[in-house]
């Protein structure tokens, strides 16, 4: 949860109303009773509200709107295969000597000098930065 209205006034209406943006990373592309709706996108809300208030009480009634992007959402607003933007789960089998797959985990690409070094790369997504990094220092000991 991060709340950009704290830093930045100037997104919000009202002097005592605030923005929050969600990401519930583990979300399924497609749910296991179907696949999405309005109706399952506003269950799934609920249900996430309901898990804040545990630690926030009165966040759900202090909701005046949202809108909901689901990983297909993701996939067909931005392209982004699966809509998951760390490209590829951040799963134990897509960790380390694995990421993205084992033969290019060091970085490197079958065509010469190209490397990887987005969020599909080792250690994977986040604002971290660290695959950009790493794949900078694996490419200098190259040239």
């Amino acid at each position: 949860m991060t709340i950009p209205s704290s830093v930045d006034r100037t997104i919000v209406d009202s002097a005592d109303g605030h923005v929050v943006l969600l990401f519930t990373q583990y979300t399924p592309f497609s749910p296991k009773d179907g696949e999405w709706t309005e109706e399952k996108k506003t269950e799934y809300a609920k249900h996430v509200f309901s898990e804040i208030d545990a630690y926030a009480p009165n966040f759900s009634s202090s909701v005046i709107g949202y809108d909901i992007l689901t990983p297909p959402d993701i996939q067909n607003t931005f392209g982004i295969t699966g809509g998951n933007i760390f490209h590829g789960s951040m799963s134990l089998d897509q960790l380390y000597v694995s990421r993205p797959i084992s033969k290019w985990s060091n970085y490197s690409t079958p065509i010469e000098s190209l490397y990887l070094c987005g969020s599909g790369a080792h250690p994977g997504g986040g604002v971290t930065g660290a695959p950009g990094r790493l794949s900078a220092l694996h490419a200098l000991k190259h040239f």
